[in-house]
């Protein structure tokens, strides 16, 4: 059985190191983090020297407060950024203060703040507010005086900025100050150095590893000053589509005027500003429409259409981010849930889901069954049994969180037979263990080969798309979860490793087989 605590300890022990791996290197940045995690260790290491039979939930509660809340609202809380909802990401900024001491929390809650002001058109106490702010040697005085140019709409101020003050190695690294330089270059015409500036930040993204936010603000930019209507459309209803209406018509219009339908464009531009309040968009869509007469811009050089070419295939090809950017779950997903559950609530009417007898019944795998017996349909029915709740609980959740991005790659049929063709391999794989000596388990259930064959399949995926500029990023986090699986699995004796890893490299040899749907985004 599961033990709940021994899951935390884990939990509690292992991922503030891996955060402080991550963080070790920045030197001043993330010194909050580094605290935090240090706070999670101490407090978990005392609880396992005074009440180690609880020293889990202890840990694992330190962890919940001090990391795990704290990441989620501030990944939350540049959504809102993102998307302009500056209201309320500045209340949950403040929020998140009284959580955790994380660098510069109260800070950008001020600067959140003049962006709210701004939209309602006090711009003056928003420039105000940003001005004690405004600082070359900090990323959030970068972004105070990056926000104040764009305040004013003084997109040549700030490229005069960036190019006189910021060193060529904070424009690689500053996340947050690179939309907007990049934005600047479109406000002012330069198309083709946008694209060679863009390009020059995708070639540095495996070093500099930028969060989605960042990568996909300065795509939008591009593809709107470029003319790029209809894979602006896709970026704007899948990783942009929490955006208000209001802000997509803008970009829309504006990239309809780089395309060269400039009747098209200025007619939705005016009619985005009779329908909007946001004053900061009221000010992009004047100057939009100034401007439209010099539209369409100089036709891009040839490398660098060649290159916005090959960032759109790409970008249709490569997919969502590992594991799904919307808790939306899908078809196939809900199908297997379902059939786990119901296989569970058997489990409870023949005798309860701990019971061995009531396991054997059901289908559990046993090699004794299936070599002496021939009952080889174990290896189908034991994928949908669990021991006990929490076994089903954490599987049904990584089938949730990690399944339904992979299905809208590869559409629901496929999906579902990657999903059973994994567990399968992961079946077979254990009883060759077990028939060669290499693994003791007696009896088996659980989707958790299915599950590693989901991530093997993404590992697969993204290798043969490679050249995507974000496929070196997710295949780290696919092996950074490979590699924290595997210590869990060692040091929990309860655990199929081999059940694991079977399934993983059944999952990964599937990946490198199936061939994403067309047109799809995933």
């Amino acid at each position: 059985m599961l033990d709940l605590n021994h899951i935390l300890l884990f939990l509690a022990c292992v991922s503030p190191l891996v955060l402080l791996g991550q963080t070790w290197r920045r030197g001043g940045l993330d010194r909050g983090w580094r605290l935090a995690a240090f706070a999670v260790l101490i407090v978990t290491g005392v609880s396992w020297i005074v009440r180690p039979a609880t020293a889990g939930f202890i840990g694992g509660g330190a962890w919940f407060a001090l990391l795990l809340l704290p990441a989620v609202g501030l990944r939350k809380t540049a959504e809102l950024a993102v998307t302009q909802r500056f209201a309320s990401a500045r209340r949950l900024a403040r929020l998140l203060r009284l959580l955790h001491p994380a660098d510069g929390l109260l800070e950008q809650s001020i600067l959140l703040q003049a962006l709210e002001l701004a939209q309602r058109g006090d711009s003056a106490s928003a420039l105000a507010l940003l001005a004690p702010l405004r600082n070359n040697h900090t990323t959030l005085g970068r972004q105070a005086i990056a926000a104040s140019f764009r305040i004013q709409g003084d997109w040549e101020s700030l490229l005069r900025w960036t190019r006189s003050e910021l060193s060529p190695g904070i424009m690689q690294t500053d996340n947050a100050v690179i939309p907007l330089y990049l934005r600047a270059l479109g406000e002012t015409g330069s198309s083709d150095e946008l694209v060679v500036e863009f390009a020059a930040n995708v070639a540095s993204l495996t070093a500099g590893q930028p969060p989605l936010w960042s990568y996909y603000s300065s795509l939008l930019a591009v593809l709107a000053f470029c003319g790029r209507v209809e894979s602006l459309g896709n970026l704007l209803e899948t990783k942009l589509r929490k955006l208000p209406r209001h802000v997509k018509e803008c970009w829309i219009g504006t990239s309809e005027i780089a395309a060269g339908a400039v009747a098209a464009g200025r007619a939705r531009l005016e009619k985005g500003l009779a329908g909007t309040n946001d004053h900061l968009i009221r000010s992009d869509i004047r100057r939009r429409l100034q401007v439209a007469s010099e539209f369409p811009l100089a036709p891009l050089s040839p490398g660098s259409d060649a290159f916005l070419r090959r960032i759109e295939r790409n970008d249709r090809a490569s997919g969502r981010a590992f594991a799904s950017e919307t808790m939306r779950p899908t078809t196939a997903v809900l199908i297997l849930i379902a059939l786990n559950v119901a296989m569970f609530a058997a489990e409870i009417g023949n005798g309860g889901s701990m019971n061995g007898w009531t396991l054997h019944r059901l289908g559990a795998l046993e090699l004794v069954a299936v070599r002496v017996d021939g009952e080889y349909w174990r290896l189908l029915t034991s994928l949908f049994l669990h021991f006990g709740p929490l076994h089903l609980l954490f599987n049904l959740y990584a089938l949730f969180i990690i399944g339904p991005g992979l299905e809208r790659a590869l559409g629901a049929i496929r999906f579902g037979i990657c999903y059973l063709l994994s567990g399968l391999g992961s079946g077979l794989g254990v009883l060759f263990l077990r028939l060669i000596g290499l693994n003791s388990a007696e009896q088996l259930v659980g989707a958790s080969g299915c599950v590693m064959g989901l991530v093997g399949a993404w590992a697969g995926l993204l290798l043969r798309h490679r050249d995507s500029p974000l496929a070196g990023r997710r295949l780290k986090n696919i092996l950074m979860i490979v590699a924290i699986q595997t210590a869990f699995d060692l040091s929990t004796p309860q655990i199929s490793m081999a059940a694991h890893m079977s399934g993983l490299v059944s999952g990964f040899a599937l990946g490198l087989l199936f061939v994403p749907r067309r047109g799809v985004a995933w």
